[in-house]
């Protein structure tokens, strides 16, 4: 078993409640471009609009939990990285269904992680974030 995968195994074992009310089904660190990718899938509870769009404020969720995902994996779950500020541009409406959320880190330093994300649904991207977080040592 590789190292991203016995790691992967050990956060699912005790994974944040949250992440299960947001819809999340499952990650994976692409290596070669440094990608933390996440499988949500949100319910019609997370919509508005007759169960047709979700909510903004559960996209910003997601988005939020890829990007401190991939510090936390980064850090071996040593730190937790307590957001200070995000940006979150929304360019299409997300439907209650399967969506990837990919992020990387564009700058990592002793106590400042900056991160980016973006959420695609069918191919498609439908969601960008940036993001500054404080790391706290564990």
């Amino acid at each position: 078993m590789d190292s991203f995968n016995q790691t992967k195994e050990a956060f699912l074992s005790k994974k944040p409640p949250f992440l299960d009310i947001l819809g999340f089904e499952d990650c994976s660190f692409d290596k070669s471009n440094e990608e933390f990718s996440c499988i949500f899938v949100p319910s019609i509870k997370m919509t508005h609009s007759n169960g047709t769009i979700v909510q903004g404020g559960f996209i910003s969720g997601m988005l939020d939990s890829a990007m401190a995902q991939i510090v936390l994996y980064r850090h071996n779950f040593t730190v937790n990285p307590l957001t200070l500020k995000m940006d979150v541009t929304f360019i299409l409406p997300c439907k209650p269904e399967k969506v990837i959320c990919k992020s990387k880190i564009l700058k990592m330093g002793k106590s400042i992680v900056f991160t980016t994300a973006e959420m695609f649904q069918n191919n498609e991207i439908i969601a960008t974030s940036s993001a500054s977080s404080k790391l706290i040592r564990l």
